[in-house]
């Protein structure tokens, strides 16, 4: 039941972004700073969506490496005590 209703919600989310790029598939024009490329808006907008994702996926993995550096330090120290 759970796999089903999963999948029909996944079913959806695809459905209304194939709308949604059909809508928007007019070209538009980016400014590289260099240079300009043109392309689809629903394209640029994936693109800015992965890049986001991206960008927060990579932020939460150095605090997470910074955590667990944390994490050693403290072990260290409490084993240190201990001994």
């Amino acid at each position: 039941m759970m796999r089903m209703l999963a999948v029909s919600f996944f079913a959806l989310i695809a459905v209304i972004a194939l709308i949604f790029s059909l809508l928007n598939f007019q070209t538009v024009e980016i400014n590289l700073y260099i240079t300009s490329i043109q392309m689809p808006l629903a394209l640029a907008l994936t693109i800015e969506l992965f890049a986001g994702i991206f960008i927060g996926f990579l932020a939460a993995f150095m605090h997470i490496v910074k955590l667990k550096s944390q994490y050693k330090s403290l072990n260290r120290q409490f084993e240190n005590r201990v001994e």
